[in-house]
């Protein structure tokens, strides 16, 4: 996922919520008194992070890794019609699918943990 791929993210987001305040003050508001030191989150709003999107896992032995080459295939631990886990910075944050938009693989979310959970996460 590129930042490109962010921004048009964060333009729908805007869209779909209109006159949703994304500013440092409701987020601050919405954590309450929750999650301590969150004076200086605004530091925090342009901090790059890792996402991360789990398509799924699977257990082998180190031989098996090793015998891996071009063309093999790896079993994974969910079926095609399952969604995969989106991650950030290591943290489960949404569900959602894959999808294929302009010859490139996205994901578009399904399922977004609140705005509190996913604050606390990063946090």
């Amino acid at each position: 996922m590129t930042t490109d791929d962010l921004n048009v993210n964060e333009a729908v987001a805007t869209e779909e919520h209109p006159g949703e305040d994304f500013e440092s003050e409701s987020l601050l508001s919405d954590l309450g008194e929750e999650v301590p030191d969150t004076a200086n989150l605004d530091m925090l709003l342009d901090v790059n992070l890792e996402i991360t999107v789990e398509l799924g896992r699977t257990r082998m032995k180190f031989r098996d890794v090793l015998n891996l080459s071009n063309g093999s295939v790896v079993e994974l631990s969910r079926q095609v019609s399952e969604p995969v886990d989106i991650l950030v910075n290591g943290a489960l944050l949404a569900s959602g699918e894959v999808v294929v938009v302009d010859d490139h693989f996205a994901v578009r979310i399904t399922k977004l943990l609140n705005r509190v959970e996913r604050l606390k996460r990063v946090l």
